[in-house]
């Protein structure tokens, strides 16, 4: 039996943490999920992700940032995602930019949304809502969590 590949959805703070110097740690983590975790899986990035790292103003970053996801799949936004991001945020107060990456992830069948983004998407209530949703709608229901979580857990 062939056992399919796990997908992962890389959002945005994951990818400016791999470079964070001020935030050891997490960086630390961060690159650690890269070497020993990344590989093991089908990574994604969004257009939104895309144009979060074009935000970026500092150029050798940006370009860091670029070369850092070259060979990730990018998953294009479309109308269906678009508005499956705005009915999650109709059941829950997120930004724009967090309810389309929830929304890219689910659309493009992600088994985990990786984030260290603790605000608004590593929260019970947000993996609640979109269980609930997803559930309803009947599409892909990935599960949030930190690198941190991989590298303390035997996911793979």
């Amino acid at each position: 039996m062939i056992q399919r590949k796990l997908n992962l959805y890389l959002e945005s703070s994951v990818i400016s943490m791999y470079f964070q110097d001020n935030v050891p740690y997490l960086r630390d983590l961060t690159q650690q999920f890269w070497k020993d975790i990344l590989p093991h899986f089908g990574v994604s990035i969004s257009e939104i992700v895309l144009e979060e790292i074009r935000a970026t103003t500092e150029p050798d970053l940006q370009k860091a940032f670029e070369i850092l996801i070259s060979e990730f799949e990018v998953l294009q936004l479309t109308e269906d995602t678009l508005k499956l991001s705005e009915l999650y945020t109709s059941y829950r107060r997120l930004p724009r930019a967090d309810a389309l990456h929830l929304a890219s992830a689910s659309m493009g069948g992600i088994d985990f949304l990786v984030t260290w983004n603790l605000r608004h998407l590593y929260k019970g209530g947000t993996q609640k809502m979109i269980r609930e949703i997803n559930t309803q709608l009947r599409i892909s229901i990935p599960i949030i969590v930190t690198p941190q979580d991989f590298l303390g857990e035997q996911v793979i």
